[in-house]
């Protein structure tokens, strides 16, 4: 699912609030999630996923980005009882620490892990 079509990073995200829960994904190549939001002044602040109660099996083999489930940008995210299996890829989400992104008794099996970087890599503008 690619909610990343903003490319001025103006802060004009897709979606303000996406909520995946019971679901299973299965055998998808690359990424499952792309939810992108750009820009940097406090107007720009957004965006919330809740990712809970998952189950998501090989998927991510392609991915160049070695990241399963990106959430750049985005500011309220939490992962919580997802089953994560025989996923072959580094990372299944870089949080942003500074925001208090969570995870939460999530099951991780031969796949990636979460990372946490305390702040967001940002494109210069000029």
């Amino acid at each position: 699912m690619s909610l990343a079509a903003e490319n001025d990073d103006l802060g004009e995200y897709n979606a303000e609030f996406v909520t995946i829960t019971n679901s299973k994904f299965e055998a998808i190549q690359n990424s499952i999630l792309d939810y992108y939001r750009g820009g940097y002044d406090e107007s720009t602040i957004g965006g919330n996923l809740i990712f809970q109660n998952n189950t998501i099996t090989d998927c991510g083999k392609a991915e160049e980005s070695g990241i399963l489930i990106k959430t750049n940008g985005i500011v309220n995210v939490v992962f919580f009882k997802n089953n994560f299996l025989n996923n072959p890829i580094p990372f299944i989400a870089v949080l942003w620490g500074e925001k208090g992104q969570v995870q939460v008794e999530n099951s991780i099996k031969n796949s990636g892990e979460f990372k946490t970087e305390q702040t967001l890599k940002q494109k210069m503008m000029y």
